[in-house]
């Protein structure tokens, strides 16, 4: 009995077992520390995948892509597609319910490591983000990487100005002296004007504000999809002449597509062309006093020789549609058509629309009382007579060139 007293009475070893057992509790809070914070990191890539592709798929709103690009955003992130969901409209949160914004949701297993010991194999991880677009700052891209890309100069009637009040102006060339080029008593004003290389100015005119050079090119910020068409199914020319108005057979189906084998109008009469998009597989000109007349439509020249000249003093009215692949596109000349575009804009003429041509030169003649609500992305830009140019997003609500940018 005095030998299992003692025995019950011994205490030797009780840090010992004090030791394992606080070992093993700070252990486990070691093991949770770790899973913990592999699950935050694994939070923070999701949380940046789900903002790449709610800002990937807000670009796609006018294109109609706005699943496929959010989720092919997600995958470069190495985010699968069976993990994203996609809402356009978004399904919950301020702006439920409302098209112009695009909602992201990521979600997937990450497996544990520590946790297992609790029956934890896995945690579900998750991500949110919403995104929609504003209108860009930007309004006139001149793309063109060498060279004179801005050529402002005098014409025969006086001053030579390109006034854009409201926005900015990007020249990609780098041209150590003369990306951009003004000369005579003409300027060129705009909200800012950023160069890749340098500019050049004779005589009394000025540029406001002084451009910022040495700027980083920036990216053609529209991507086009050719309309589709057979060459040898198109139309025959279309020619008016005389003082006859017509109206041009347009699209099968409203906002269709139509070819002709170019289209030509001299005299003083008005060809009208119901909404739609007019593939031109040929010259599309326009001269004399004859006008133009178009709501909704849009103007695409294919690659080869194919001009575009919009000239002489009749009334042209020409606004490109606010819905669809070509939604604020009104002239869309292939980039691998480089035939100059010529435009004249008088106090008879409104163009209400985006002029893409990111390889060729568009020479804008203007005068006083023009309606030029456009934007401008072109390889060069020369510019003859005053030209007021505003910015096309106001009139549209958006414009192809916004910005995506997040809200939630």
């Amino acid at each position: 009995m005095k030998s299992l007293q003692k025995k019950l009475l011994d205490e030797s070893g009780q840090v010992m077992v004090l030791a394992v057992l606080c070992l093993t509790v700070l252990l486990g809070f070691v093991a949770f520390a770790v899973d913990v914070g592999i699950l935050l990191r694994q939070k923070r890539v999701e949380q940046t995948a789900a903002d790449s592709a709610a800002l990937a798929g807000a670009a796609e709103i006018s294109y109609g892509d706005v699943t496929a690009g959010a989720q092919n955003d997600a995958a470069q992130n190495g985010v699968p597609s069976s993990a994203v969901s996609v809402h356009n409209p978004p399904i919950s949160g301020p702006n439920s319910g409302n098209s112009a914004y695009v909602e992201v949701d990521i979600s997937e297993n990450q497996p544990t490591f520590f946790m297992n010991l609790f029956h934890l194999s896995s945690l579900a991880v998750g991500a949110r983000a919403v995104a929609t677009n504003v209108p860009s700052t930007n309004c006139v891209y001149t793309l063109g990487l060498t060279g004179t890309d801005i050529l402002q100069t005098e014409n025969p009637g006086g001053s030579g100005n390109l006034t854009i009040s409201n926005c900015s102006i990007l020249d990609d060339s780098s041209d150590p002296t003369a990306a951009l080029k003004r000369t005579g008593s003409g300027s060129i004003s705009a909200k800012s004007i950023g160069i890749v290389g340098n500019y050049s100015q004779t005589g009394s005119g000025s540029i406001s504000p002084n451009p910022t050079t040495g700027i980083t090119a920036v990216l053609n910020p529209l991507s086009l999809t050719a309309p589709s068409y057979v060459a040898s199914s198109c139309s025959a020319a279309f020619s008016n002449s005389g003082g006859s108005s017509v109206t041009i057979p347009g699209p099968s189906t409203p906002g269709g597509i139509i070819c002709y084998d170019g289209i030509s109008n001299t005299g003083s009469g008005t060809i009208t062309f119901p909404a739609g998009t007019y593939v031109i597989n040929g010259n599309f000109s326009n001269s004399g006093s004859a006008g133009l007349s178009g709501t909704g439509v849009t103007f695409y020249l294919p690659p080869g020789s194919n001009s575009l000249s919009i000239n002489g003093s009749g009334t042209i009215n020409l606004s490109a549609p606010t819905t669809g692949m070509y939604s604020g596109i009104l002239f869309y000349q292939d980039p691998d058509d480089i035939m100059t575009m010529s435009i004249t804009g008088s106090s008879s003429r409104t163009f209400n629309g985006i002029f893409y041509a990111p390889n060729a030169e568009l020479d804008l003649t203007g005068s006083t009382g023009a309606t030029f609500d456009t934007d401008l992305v072109v390889g060069s830009l020369k510019i003859s007579g005053s030209v007021n140019i505003s910015d096309y997003a106001p009139l549209a609500g958006v414009s192809p060139l916004s910005n995506s940018t997040m809200v939630e």
